[in-house]
């Protein structure tokens, strides 16, 4: 049996990058990242849309 993977709640520098630029336009933030799934990059579209997801998200946090 495999050992499970522990998740510590501690980010990566390149996600809390992200969650600390999510304030700018999607346009800067599209010349700052670039965004993979299953290894393919999401296309302009995609990575808006993803974007958003995450500022949603984030905003239920804070509320």
């Amino acid at each position: 049996m495999m050992g499970k993977i522990t998740v510590d709640g501690k980010m990566s520098l390149d996600v809390q990058q992200l969650i600390d630029n999510l304030h700018l336009p999607e346009n800067d933030l599209l010349d700052m990242f670039s965004f993979k799934f299953d290894n393919n990059v999401l296309t302009q579209d995609e990575a808006i849309r993803f974007i958003h997801f995450l500022r949603s998200e984030l905003d239920k946090r804070t509320q």
